[in-house]
């Protein structure tokens, strides 16, 4: 790691930060939308949902937007997108105008996400690639203590305050100018389109700064990938559809779980009797567990296999979510909860990670598209699940169906899915590609 890829991590963390302000801002502020527009649990699901559709798009286009005009175009393209989309929803008229502006605000967001891990995965050394991921996430989960504390200072102050939130989730454009002088485009993305002399400027900076910090000559490079261009139908093809199924399921399961706990959480609360106030406080405290679930993670993801550690985390997140579900005392909720939330974050390091890991430079943004708009399907379906459950059932139950979807996730995972930790993006990509052995 050298100093100019660390201080491109703090752009891209920065830019990780404010997606993840606007990810989970509605949860935050949907209570105050019931209670002044008279809203149901069902309404409250079609809010949730809209940003899932918006991402749906989001993962798609932004992953053939980012192989087909480079990574750094479409992190700064849909940054400006997301934020503009966020100020506007502090004006909207009722919520169906929400419900829209959400679901615009979901296709920068995700465009943004995808193209940020891709182009952080294609940077990062292979031995330090999921710690540094893992603290990019880790700046976004401070968005989650963040928005829940200025949102229970904020919020409560009248009816329609909640609007300021919004305006706070636009701040992300700040970011843009940094982003546009001190991100480079990815030099394995300009070598794929046949561009390698633009990627050698940062390439030797890098091999300079890097020589500097070991006091010695570098290894010699491999030889270079042939120039190709990916498509959806390659992707589909024999020797990636396992990797892609895989990488499907394990993104749908995470962003039910993720998604039906997180943002759900102050309406179910206020359900159950607790004030507008008492459950933002909660959603606080739980937030600083995010933080940490995302730093610990960092610390020891680059240990153990990624799909070994995501059983391990996943199987854990199940037993914690069935307590969960079961009692009845705040103390209890409380503790409960803070766990749930920690290993809710590490699993967030490690999915994320792995996704673009799976495939080829050439199919990466694409590849890792795919899966996000998968997992995006299942977050549309998600606010909807837990409506039902919780209308058919009761508030328990909605954390029990989230433990048995969190199982099958480390279940597929750990059974079907493949090694990369501490390998390089090329060895991961020659074992189900003969193109890449033959290189």
């Amino acid at each position: 790691m050298t100093r100019t890829l660390r201080s491109m991590m703090v752009v891209v963390g920065f830019f990780y930060l404010f997606d993840a302000v606007d990810i989970v801002v509605f949860g935050n502020t949907a209570p105050a939308m019931r209670a002044e527009w008279g809203l149901s649990v069902t309404d409250i699901a079609w809010g949730s949902a809209a940003p899932f559709v918006g991402m749906f798009v989001g993962a798609v286009v932004g992953g053939q937007l980012a192989d087909r005009f480079g990574r750094r175009p479409v992190v700064l393209g849909a940054t400006v997108m997301y934020s503009i989309c966020s100020f506007a929803t502090a004006f909207a008229p009722s919520y169906e105008a929400v419900v829209v502006l959400r679901g615009l605000t979901g296709l920068g967001l995700q465009a943004l996400t995808g193209a940020v891990m891709v182009y952080a995965s294609e940077l990062l050394p292979r031995h330090v690639r999921g710690r540094y991921l893992a603290i990019i996430a880790a700046i976004g989960a401070v968005a989650v203590p963040v928005t829940a504390l200025i949102s229970r200072l904020v919020v409560p102050l009248g009816e329609s305050a909640w609007r300021w939130m919004y305006v706070f989730g636009a701040l992300g454009i700040l970011g843009v100018v940094s982003g546009y002088r001190r991100l480079p485009e990815s030099p394995r993305w300009q070598v794929t389109r046949g561009r390698a002399d633009l990627a050698e400027s940062l390439v030797a900076k890098l091999e300079a700064e890097a020589e500097d910090a070991t006091g010695g000559p570098l290894p010699l490079p491999g030889p270079e990938p042939l120039i190709r261009t990916g498509s959806v139908r390659e992707l589909m093809a024999r020797r990636y559809v396992k990797r892609t199924a895989v990488a499907c399921v394990a993104m749908a399961c995470f962003v039910l779980v993720a998604y039906g706990w997180s943002p759900w959480l102050p309406s179910l609360l206020t359900a159950r009797g607790y004030t507008q106030a008492e459950a933002l406080t909660f959603v606080s405290v739980l937030g600083i567990a995010s933080v940490l679930g995302a730093f610990s993670s960092s610390l020891v993801i680059d240990r153990w296999d990624r799909k070994n550690y995501i059983l391990v985390l996943t199987s854990a997140l199940s037993v914690v979510l069935f307590a969960f579900a079961l009692s009845d005392s705040r103390p209890v909720m409380l503790v409960t909860g803070f766990v749930i939330s920690m290993l809710i974050q590490a699993l967030l390091t490690a999915v994320y990670t792995y996704a673009p890991e799976v495939f080829p430079t050439h199919l990466r943004g694409i590849g890792n598209g795919v899966v996000n708009s998968v997992g995006r399907i299942a977050g549309i379906a998600g606010p909807f699940i837990v409506a039902a459950v919780y209308n058919a059932f009761d508030f328990g139950a909605v954390f029990a169906y989230l433990a048995v979807v969190g199982l099958a996730l480390g279940l597929v995972l750990s059974s079907l899915g493949e090694r990369t930790s501490n390998r390089s993006l090329e060895d991961i990509a020659a074992e189900s590609d003969p193109a890449e052995i033959d290189r």
